[in-house]
């Protein structure tokens, strides 16, 4: 019996694993483990643009598959049929949005919004109904005119300024403003001489005022000012009854500086007695007998 793995069924089961082999290196490559369980879908576009094999498949900006393969429908020569592999845990609810989502680079993915008010799901194998996302392209072509309206303000404010730069007006304000800066840096420069020279003999001036002011409000503290000033009420005391004596006549002094007709009469006297003094000054004899025995 000759044996059953010769040399050329060797070369075959060689070849065979090669090939196999192969085929999971490229569907790898694509993006595609066949090693792992999955569910497939097939979605209907009008139009693929930038989607290709091996283009990711997303849910919420996660990746849960890829796209396996693309074909054009040519019964109704509209369509695209985009097969998709997804992951076998992931079930796509009935009424789901997918569609295709776009990138300012120019690549694209498919992106399932999933319906969570329903409880029915798509089996695997079913063929759905795909929609074209709003790319960013698109948005930035609908934002062209709004773009030219805002180039052209830009254009009316640069040309303001410009015209503003330009006024001879602004170079003297300048020029001045350079003159204000001078001078405000010279007298800080002054401000500056001024407390580190002056203000430390200012502060020594201060601050020997204040000890004589302390020295001054110490002495007034321990000097008797109870005792001075029941003396001073005592003589305030005196001094008032003595002003009334002098204003009563209840007394001599009082009644010689209150009553005018003792004032008189004092004053005659005294005219009286000048009168007899002159006349004894000039009549001495009259008054002054000597005799010799």
């Amino acid at each position: 019996m000759k044996k059953f793995f010769t040399k050329e069924v060797k070369i075959g089961l060689t070849a065979i694993v090669c090939l196999v082999l192969m085929f999971i290196g490229i569907q790898f490559l694509k993006g595609i483990n066949v090693t792992k369980p999955a569910n497939y879908y097939t979605i209907t576009f009008n139009d693929v643009s930038d989607v290709m094999v091996s283009s990711p498949v997303t849910v919420n900006g996660y990746k849960v598959g890829v796209v396996h393969d693309m074909q054009y429908d040519y019964a109704t020569n509209s369509k695209v049929k985009v097969m998709i592999n997804l992951d076998k845990e992931l079930r796509i609810p009935r009424d789901s949005k997918i569609y295709i989502n776009k990138t300012l680079m120019g690549n694209a993915s498919i992106a399932i919004d999933i319906n969570p008010y329903v409880s029915e799901y798509y089996q695997s194998g079913d063929v759905i109904e795909g929609t074209v996302g709003n790319d960013l392209m698109g948005n930035l072509a609908g934002m062209m005119p709004q773009l030219g309206d805002i180039v052209s303000k830009v254009d009316s404010i640069l040309t303001g300024v410009q015209l503003l730069v330009n006024d001879p007006a602004l170079l003297a304000s300048v020029q001045r403003l350079d003159g204000i800066t001078t001078d405000l840096q010279n007298m800080t420069t002054q401000l500056n001489k001024v407390l580190r020279n002056d203000v430390p003999g200012i502060i020594n001036n201060v601050n020997s005022i204040t000890n004589n002011i302390d020295s001054l409000t110490y002495t007034l503290n321990t000097l008797p000012l109870e005792a001075t000033m029941a003396q001073v009420n005592t003589l305030l005391s005196n001094l008032e009854q003595t002003t009334h004596q002098l204003n009563s006549n209840d007394n001599s002094v009082g009644a010689l500086l209150n009553d005018k007709e003792i004032y008189e009469e004092l004053n005659h006297t005294i005219s009286n007695l000048d009168s007899l003094l002159i006349d004894i000054r000039q009549n001495p004899k009259r008054y002054i007998n000597i005799k010799v025995f």
